[in-house]
């Protein structure tokens, strides 16, 4: 079973329709949404932005004191600046906007609560949404959110508690990938984007931490740190993700087969990569091919 663990629901970019219509072209049998993080986000498709991607992956991987500056500087005053083009950050996210693609199609979608604690009474919300049998954890974004990890206090200890796994956007912020997995030991965790913006230092970090994982998700990153992350954590320590709808440079048009040739090109064995797709996600959440 093919599991694509990260992907946004925004109908305003990518129809739940043609959603389903890539997945079936690509294999993929479930994907898990999360509530748009931000207002509808198109891409210019321009030598200028692939070279502008290619300079900040160096930087965040050889010079991080240059990149981190450069990434911290995406989010200002509640939009998020990208390629010169600026887009309203969601403070709340809409979770019921999954609920019901989940509703509508729940053979196919299942959701990560998503959540921010600065909001009040956000924890008591959340409650209500993990309820629900389609969502299988919950999503955190201190990047966009601009929060210190501490503020997932309360969060975590519900996830650790209930079992539920937890996948983060990291901010900047320094060492914050170690503070939950040393505060809740129990907690299962997965950093999304590969760890960004840490990579190399997570990724040693994160291989001797049984109940934490990174995912392939995002245009951040290329084959080639997707290898790199595989190489250094292992097979059984990577989820698959796409991050789309974000990416796409035309409204109803998204390419699954970019992210899944990600994995799909290692030079592991097939039946590693099958983990990578699918296993690994099934297992962090418990569940069996037949139970969903």
């Amino acid at each position: 079973m093919i599991i694509d663990c990260h992907f946004h629901v925004d109908e305003t970019m990518l129809t739940l329709e043609k959603m389903i219509e890539g997945m079936d072209q690509n294999g993929v049998n479930k994907t898990v949404l999360i509530a748009p993080m931000n207002e509808t986000m198109f891409e210019l498709d321009s030598r200028y932005q692939h070279n502008l991607q290619s300079f900040f992956r160096f930087l965040i991987l050889n010079v991080p004191q240059l990149g981190l500056p450069i990434y911290n500087g995406l989010v200002k005053e509640g939009y998020f600046n990208l390629y010169g083009s600026s887009y309203k950050i969601f403070c709340k996210p809409n979770n019921d906007i999954v609920a019901a693609a989940i509703e509508r199609f729940s053979d196919r979608f299942l959701g990560w609560a998503a959540v921010n604690p600065l909001i009040p009474d956000s924890v008591d919300e959340l409650e209500s949404y993990i309820t629900n049998p389609g969502f299988i954890g919950v999503k955190a974004h201190p990047f966009m959110h601009q929060y210190s990890i501490k503020s997932l206090d309360q969060v975590a200890a519900l996830c650790e508690t209930k079992g539920i796994p937890i996948i983060i956007h990291l901010s900047s912020e320094p060492y914050s990938y170690q503070y939950l997995p040393e505060t809740y030991p129990k907690l299962k965790i997965i950093y999304a984007h590969a760890g960004l913006p840490f990579w190399k230092k997570l990724w040693k970090y994160v291989k001797d931490k049984p109940n934490v994982y990174v995912d392939t998700s995002s245009d951040y990153l290329t084959p080639a740190i997707v290898k790199r992350a595989v190489n250094v954590l292992g097979y059984q320590k990577v989820l698959y993700g796409c991050d789309g709808p974000y990416g796409m440079q035309k409204f109803n048009e998204y390419d699954y087969s970019v992210k899944k040739n990600w994995v799909e090109s290692l030079d592991i064995p097939d039946q590693q990569k099958e983990y990578i797709l699918g296993k690994n996600f099934l297992a962090l959440i418990g569940e069996s091919p037949s139970e969903l």
